[in-house]
């Protein structure tokens, strides 16, 4: 799922010279037009000047967040709330890339922070909520998306979270009744599409094909299908049905994130390293702070004899996820390969520790 970062700008202009300050204004109307490299080397500028400048901060962390710079945008964020801890604005920020990277234990705390400055934080509140979900804090999240619920007209988004939890929760009925309240919303075809989706998140493989077949009946040509088709095929290791069904989601949509990425990852699995790079290269030019890609990159690089541009791989998906246990493992073998035994020691041992 994808949300929108917030600009922090209200009552962030320089006090001081009017140099920065002008250079600051610069930067966010650079910002705001979407010419991210003129408003990072505007706020860089005004940092150097200020180093404590809070609106710089916050906004280099957007230009980062939105120039897939994960780990940059965590620490610029992190610097301004070391000065500024109750910046809502950037708190919700730091907690938004958190949860593009599926850091959802790390952004749990970010979004409760949050809904205590602001209690009536509608978009904090269902992000905490969608959280919870994934970090098995049911109860609260079902709570929470209830209470928004009740408060709120029909929302398809609320509606789909709320029903996945109940899913989750093995509260099947109750999930009925969100999902027959979706259907006056969104309509046959795309209330199917989400419920099988909902469904595939819970692991209820069966139920989210039957979802997904009765889209295909209704509209064959559903946005998005053949990519859900190919991810519930690969959980039901259904290898060859997943693979047809993946291509199938790359020609519809070639620069399709998920498309590349599970198509890719799925070719690695099946040592197919030399169909699967062509698909991961893509998916690391969509998706640059996915340590995923990196990951089934390296090995389907030292699958092909790159042992070099394996070892950068991995390193990548080290740096990015750095307490994955496998990444360290194939890391040590590219190195191996490269004849760095000492660093390969190394990371071999990091694995074991991670491993026990």
């Amino acid at each position: 799922m994808k949300f929108a970062a917030c600009l922090c700008l209200c009552g962030l202009l320089l006090q001081a010279a009017e140099p920065p300050k002008l250079i600051f204004e610069q930067a966010a109307r650079a910002l705001a037009a979407g010419d991210y490299a003129a408003a990072e080397k505007g706020f860089q500028q005004v940092l150097r000047a200020q180093p404590r400048h809070v609106g710089a901060l916050g906004n280099l962390g957007i230009v980062y967040s939105r120039t897939n710079r994960a780990d940059l945008a965590i620490a610029s964020y992190q610097r301004a709330l070391r000065i500024s801890p109750n910046d809502k604005d950037i708190l919700l920020n730091l907690g938004l890339v958190y949860l593009r990277q599926e850091a959802h234990k790390k952004a749990v705390p970010i979004f409760e922070r949050v809904v205590a400055l602001d209690p009536h934080q509608q978009q904090a509140r269902q992000l905490l909520a969608f959280c919870r979900i994934y970090t098995g804090q049911l109860a609260p999240a079902i709570r929470e998306l209830e209470s928004l619920r009740a408060a709120n007209p029909p929302d398809e988004h609320l509606l789909f979270l709320l029903g996945f939890a109940y899913l989750k929760d093995r509260q099947p009925e109750k999930a009925k009744a969100v999902f027959e309240q979706m259907f006056v919303l969104a309509g046959p075809a795309r209330t199917q599409f989400l419920l099988g989706r909902a469904s595939y998140e819970a692991t209820l493989f069966d139920k989210a094909e039957e979802s997904f077949l009765d889209v295909r009946r209704l509209d064959p040509n559903f946005p998005g299908l053949h990519l859900e088709f190919g991810k519930l095929y690969i959980s039901q290791r259904r290898t060859e049905d997943a693979l047809r069904e993946l291509k199938l989601a790359v020609g519809e949509d070639p620069n399709g994130e998920d498309a590349n990425y599970y198509l890719g990852s799925l070719l690695d699995d099946e040592n197919r390293g030399a169909e699967a790079i062509p698909y991961l290269e893509r998916a690391k030019a969509l998706r640059p702070d996915s340590w995923a890609v990196y990951f089934h990159l390296g090995k389907s690089q030292i699958q092909t004899g790159k042992a070099p541009e394996a070892v950068v791989s991995l390193q990548r998906a080290v740096d990015l996820n750095p307490d994955e246990t496998s990444t360290y493992f194939q890391l040590a073998r590219g190195l191996q390969l490269c004849g760095r035994k000492a660093e390969a020691a190394v990371a071999f041992r990091r694995a074991r520790e991670l491993a026990r």
